[in-house]
């Protein structure tokens, strides 16, 4: 869960669009990663941890196509599959809360973006993000990586 909260810092820390791209890509790649770690350790949440991987895979891909997205991003977080023992609460709720921020930050970003591409890219990827939100969200108010 380390990984995650760094790539919430950084999230919420990027100030340029390209910062913002790269950071976000890296929190989408993050979100599949554990995603998938996840699918087949409780079989009645097989889909819900599948379709939140499927999302993250949208989100990645809609920030690569972005015009601004630097070619040779900063620094890149390698994110972990979780533990065997990883409590699934925990992780979900992760999810959830990186999944709101990248909604509310790319969503920002969209609204303020001049290229029209990155527009685009931003509003597929902060869908992308609330999708994870609402999968992964036990209620309205967890979003405890703010």
């Amino acid at each position: 869960m380390h990984d995650v909260e760094a790539i919430a810092a950084r999230l919420r820390d990027a100030r340029a669009l390209p910062e913002l791209l790269a950071v976000s890509f890296d929190a989408f790649e993050a979100i599949r990663v554990l995603a998938r770690g996840s699918e087949n350790r409780v079989p009645a949440l097989f889909a819900a941890f599948m379709t939140v991987a499927n999302a993250a895979v949208d989100g990645r891909e809609a920030i690569a196509i972005a015009p601004s997205l630097s070619p040779a991003p900063g620094v890149t977080l390698v994110t972990s599959p979780p533990a065997a023992d990883a409590d699934l609460g925990t992780i979900a709720d992760a999810l959830a809360a990186l999944g709101a921020l990248l909604d509310e930050r790319l969503a920002h970003a969209a609204n303020r973006a001049v290229i029209s591409g990155d527009r685009a890219a931003c509003q597929e990827a902060a869908e992308a993000g609330r999708r994870i939100h609402q999968l992964m969200a036990r209620d309205d108010n967890d979003r405890h990586l703010r």
